[in-house]
């Protein structure tokens, strides 16, 4: 079962990448919660706190695209470099500024993101062999589910000892870090920019396969803002709202041993078709968690939602992978981030709406399942296009046919 892991693990290039993924991604989560601390310490008002989260996250999601374009035209080093600057400026700015700036310094923080993840992702396929890669995205994508469990965990742990300001300075560090660490890596530093010939303003929007597959990323991470209200709303009916951490503890679980899972095995069915049984399950697994009868049967359920949603987030970069134009291939994994980001928004936002207090959670299950099924349509369709853009060229491993120098 660790067969595939062993050997993505031993080729050069591979724990270096991970490592620094694994400190950049890891910043994020930690910013989140830390940001909000530093904001009611410094503001004095959930209300305006509230606004600096939403300034920060919106403008990371909307410039996302942005830094992965200028990745792909200029190369990824001489863009991490200029993000690597503005952004630690822009943190200069947010820990310094008077508490009337915090709302634009916020918003500067995350437009100066530097596009570290996509950078990764874009990374895999030249790195490693074709036949490693779903072991690749499979690992990439637990890290960002262990980032998402750690992050959140570490900042209480971490406020206990300093205040919320020195935690914020923290995850700046952590990408800063992150991103100096992956300017280092010879699978990026070897990496040139791309022949782009005319640049549409939608970029790779505009090629049918991959806009498909960013929508189905999108509606994953709408289920799992449905499941976010659904499971708090569940769990106050069965007696205590906070056992809702739990079932979303619970559901993280799931996807990582799923993703990993995943990534464990030679599948016999193609990605697409895989991605369409991954999305009809997680849509039958939804409609019953809102009729589950009790605690233990909703947490068995959601626990189930996670193996089936840890495989499809795994394989859909896999696709975006296989079907991305060369000229666009950061730029593909920065809109990733931001249709997902569109996504939980969304689906939290509808959820809310269709849940009233001592509900069940019902409504919002039957949304995430309505979302998970739509998935599941979309990615038919994406699997009936036989014609993909030919996948880029692996890199060989270092004494395999020489690797290409360090890779």
């Amino acid at each position: 079962m660790f067969a595939p892991y062993r050997r993505l693990f031993a080729l050069p290039g591979v724990p270096h990448l991970l490592v620094a993924g694994l400190i950049v991604k890891l910043g994020t989560p930690v910013l989140s919660l830390a940001l909000l601390l530093a904001a009611v310490d410094r503001l004095g008002s959930y209300a305006t706190a509230g606004l600096v989260l939403t300034g920060h996250a919106l403008a990371l999601a909307v410039c996302a695209p942005i830094g992965g374009r200028i990745a792909d035209r200029y190369g990824p080093r001489r863009a991490l470099t200029g993000y690597l600057v503005t952004h630690a400026l822009a943190y200069a700015l947010l820990l310094l500024a008077p508490p009337a700036l915090m709302i634009g310094a916020a918003v500067l923080l995350g437009a100066t993101t530097p596009p570290a993840g996509s950078v990764i992702r874009t990374a895999w396929p030249r790195l490693v062999p074709a036949t490693s890669l779903p072991a690749a995205y499979a690992v990439d994508n637990a890290v960002n589910e262990l980032t998402f469990i750690a992050g959140p965990l570490l900042v209480p742990v971490l406020t206990w000892a300093v205040p919320a300001q020195s935690v914020v300075t923290a995850a700046g560090a952590a990408v800063l870090l992150g991103t100096a660490l992956l300017l280092a890596s010879p699978a990026i530093r070897q990496t040139a920019s791309t022949t782009p010939g005319r640049l549409h303003l939608a970029g790779p929007l505009t090629h049918r396969p991959v806009l498909v597959l960013l929508t189905i990323a999108a509606l994953g991470t709408f289920t799992f803002g449905c499941l976010r209200i659904a499971t708090v709303a569940s769990a106050t009916v069965f007696g205590s709202a906070s056992s809702a951490g739990v079932l979303m503890g619970l559901l993280s679980a799931g996807a990582l041993l799923g993703t990993l899972g995943y990534g464990a095995r030679a599948w016999p069915v193609t990605s697409g078709r895989l991605l369409v049984l991954l999305s009809l399950a997680e849509a039958a697994v939804l409609l019953t968690g809102g009729w589950a009868p009790g605690f233990m049967a909703l947490a068995v359920l959601i626990t189930l939602v996670g193996l089936v949603t840890g495989p499809r987030d795994a394989v859909v970069p896999t696709l975006l992978a296989e079907h991305a134009p060369a000229r666009y291939r950061t730029e593909v994994f920065a809109w990733l981030n931001t249709f997902t980001w569109a996504g939980y928004g969304l689906g939290t936002a509808v959820a809310g709406q269709l849940t009233a207090p001592h509900d069940t959670g019902a409504a919002a299950f039957g949304a995430a399942a309505i979302a998970a099924m739509a998935g599941a349509i979309l990615a038919a369709v994406a699997s009936r296009i036989t014609s993909p853009l030919p996948a880029p060229a692996a890199v060989p491993a270092e004494g395999e046919a020489d690797h290409v120098a360090d890779n």
